[in-house]
């Protein structure tokens, strides 16, 4: 029988997928025909311990998922740590008395968590909060520090030192233009244009994403920063006057939303990836997943949506926002109804990008002008310019500024690291790119389709948390081209939990299901490897793609030492 047991306890800072409102998630296994008895258990616990502890208006949340329960009670801003042991102190209550245990130390419990909560109580931080909303400017915190206002507005304090509210010249705290981009694939990609044309808008930028936080198109910080802290890095820095903030699946559930009062915030698609953590196993629940990015915005905000992607189209139709779709399918039913009411939307006709309003339509530019498309061969990066676009006009940047930022966009490693980097090498091909899912697979493959070959080779790893289903459907969504030579690559950095070996050994396993001989499929150490024997093997007229997840910079830096001038 599945036992119950705690699988995970966090905070949660932000508007999330169960509440509204700050508080504590409990992610717990039991077994689907005992959840209504365990709810019920939980339910009489928790707000016998909330009412304890002197919570007893905070509220409380249940979703429910096949094989385990999600357990949110809301709590103080100031106290999110006490809260996690309250919840966490309420399952082992809960826990004994299904086993027909008594609690005999109820009191002292009790009394542990008054003790922490004291502890963590601060009156300071209420006080500023409250002061932040009545003068509607964003406040931001964390265990060290606390800030109002956004990027140039913004003032930070020390979290065990916030001066009287009343101290504070709000005139000058204010917010700056915020989006938020969330979505399967394109985040990083819609960033990096995104922050081409608000410089090209004669704004500062500052962007987070997975590929670091940078400031006026200049890396501050490396390393993944998509989630609450990237942004807060980006929104406390004084120079930034507009911010472009990805958001990943895992930071919203782990925390919530990171900000609220955004502009604009945009779905860019979704697909199965990373299903199986945080009780999302289906692919209409990473939908709902998503979707969570609205509670960011502001009342007068707009949520950006692919109208091409059948699953945001279903769930939209649950939400009340004012909405800009996007589209590659000028006859898009949802886009042609929703033009014809008098919404905005952005999309692609004879070949140009076209942004609709009430007033009428504007004719942005030509796709073939914009290099990032390849001439049109890169659909899924016409989809990211679309979004981008959207973007753009949300927060009220010129058409010129567009046009001048998306002429100029390469695809250079430098300009958008890892992601559809073409580099020639005595007269082979090489791309670059980040693609990790089925649906980014199949995106990449369908562009070099059309790029001639003599032969064709692919460099390809993932990591070790991923099912053994997964990694199959990964290859799999490369059955449309048949590969000359494959290369399986490890990542020692991403093993988490998987033996040595046992990855790429998957990999190459369903590539010989496909009927690539097993002595066309290399097994390599790590990246680095994977890319030095791939180019000993090429030839001229090959084409190569490395899938290229982990030392990128490092990859780079060889590639381009073997680069044709």
């Amino acid at each position: 029988m599945q036992p119950m047991e705690m699988v995970d306890s966090r905070r949660i800072t932000g508007p999330s997928l169960l509440a509204d409102t700050a508080g504590a998630i409990l992610d717990v296994s039991v077994p689907n025909e005992r959840q209504s008895e365990v709810v019920a258990a939980w339910e009489r616990a928790v707000r016998r311990v909330l009412s304890a502890v002197g919570w007893g208006d905070e509220t409380t949340a249940v979703r429910r998922f096949d094989g385990g329960l999600s357990l949110f009670m809301s709590a103080p801003v100031d106290a999110l740590y006490a809260a996690t042991e309250v919840n966490e102190d309420v399952w082992t209550s809960v826990l004994s008395t299904l086993n027909g245990e008594k609690n005999s130390s109820a009191d002292a419990e009790v009394e542990r968590l008054q003790e922490l909560i004291s502890k963590e109580t601060n009156s300071g931080l209420l006080s500023l909060r409250t002061a932040a909303a009545v003068h509607h400017v964003r406040f931001l915190q964390d265990d060290d520090c606390v800030s109002i206002g956004t990027g140039k507005g913004s003032t930070v304090f020390p979290v065990h030192d916030i001066p009287d509210p009343r101290e504070i010249d709000w005139d000058s705290v204010y917010d700056i233009p915020t989006v938020l981009i969330t979505g399967t694939n394109g985040k990083s990609t819609s960033v990096r244009l995104l922050e081409a044309v608000i410089e090209c808008s004669g704004f500062v930028s500052g962007a987070a994403s997975t590929d670091g936080v940078r400031v006026a198109g200049q890396t501050v910080e490396k390393g993944d920063y998509s989630g609450p802290e990237g942004a807060k890095a980006v929104l406390r820095n004084h120079d930034v006057e507009v911010a472009a903030l990805e958001v990943a699946r895992g930071g919203l559930l782990r925390r919530g939303v990171p900000i609220k009062g955004a502009n604009a915030a945009v779905i860019t698609n979704v697909a199965e990836d990373h299903l199986g953590e945080y009780g999302i196993y289906s692919l209409a629940e990473l939908v709902q997943a998503k979707f969570v990015i609205r509670k960011a915005l502001a009342d007068d905000g707009t949520l950006v949506l692919n109208a091409d992607d059948s699953g945001i189209v279903e769930y939209s139709k649950g939400i009340s926002q004012a909405v800009c779709w996007f589209t590659l399918d000028e006859s898009n039913p949802v886009v042609r109804q929703h033009i014809g009411a008098g919404g905005v939307a952005c999309f692609l006709e004879g070949g140009q990008i076209v942004y609709a309003v009430a007033c009428g339509t504007e004719r942005i530019m030509n796709i073939e002008d914009i290099p990032i498309t390849m001439k049109g061969a890169a659909r899924y990066n016409i989809a990211n310019c679309l979004n981008a676009i959207s973007l753009a006009k949300m927060l009220n940047l010129s058409n010129s500024a567009i046009r001048d930022a998306l002429s100029r966009f390469g695809g250079s490693f430098r300009e958008n690291p890892g992601r559809g980097n073409f580099i020639h090498i005595d007269g082979v091909t090489v791309l670059m790119d980040f693609a990790h899912n089925p649906h980014g697979m199949k995106a990449i493959i369908e562009m070099i389709r059309q790029v001639p070959a003599r032969r064709r080779l692919i460099l390809v790893g993932q990591a070790g948390d991923r099912s053994n289903g997964d990694i199959r459907a990964l290859v799999e969504a490369t059955a449309v081209l048949e590969f000359d030579k494959v290369i399986a690559a490890e990542i020692p950095k991403y093993l988490r939990g998987r033996e040595s070996g046992e990855v790429p050994g998957l990999i190459r396993s369903a590539f010989e299901e496909l009927g690539i001989g097993r002595d066309d499929v290399e097994l390599s150490p790590d990246y680095l490897s994977g890319v030095r024997s791939a180019l000993e093997w090429s030839q001229s007229g090959d084409l190569l793609l490395l899938l290229v997840l982990d030392q990128k910079e490092e990859v780079f830096e060889f590639i381009r030492s073997r680069e044709t001038l």
